[in-house]
């Protein structure tokens, strides 16, 4: 590599400075992105109203949670089960 190259990550090689910094505006721009996405999912979910029951499983979902969580459809254990394969 030389002087003028850099290297941000594994992925990409920057020549010069103004062009890493495109990378970096680039990377925040979808970070934003995506964080824009999902606030747009939590609002659309919280307008909706909470189960009682788990969609998943049937299992009671409790009061608390559906207070805490507007427009709750899952409860704790499923929530958690699909966001870890969700992962994968």
């Amino acid at each position: 590599m030389t002087v003028k190259e850099m290297k941000l990550n594994d992925d990409f090689v920057y020549n010069n400075e103004e062009e890493a910094e495109m990378g970096q505006l680039h990377a925040i721009h979808n970070n934003m992105n995506a964080i824009a996405n999902v606030r747009r999912q939590l609002e659309e979910q919280a307008s909706k109203p909470s189960l009682t029951h788990c969609e998943e499983c049937g299992d009671e979902i409790p009061e608390k949670r559906r207070t805490a969580i507007r427009g709750v459809k899952l409860c704790v254990y499923c929530q958690q089960l699909q966001e870890r394969t969700k992962g994968r």
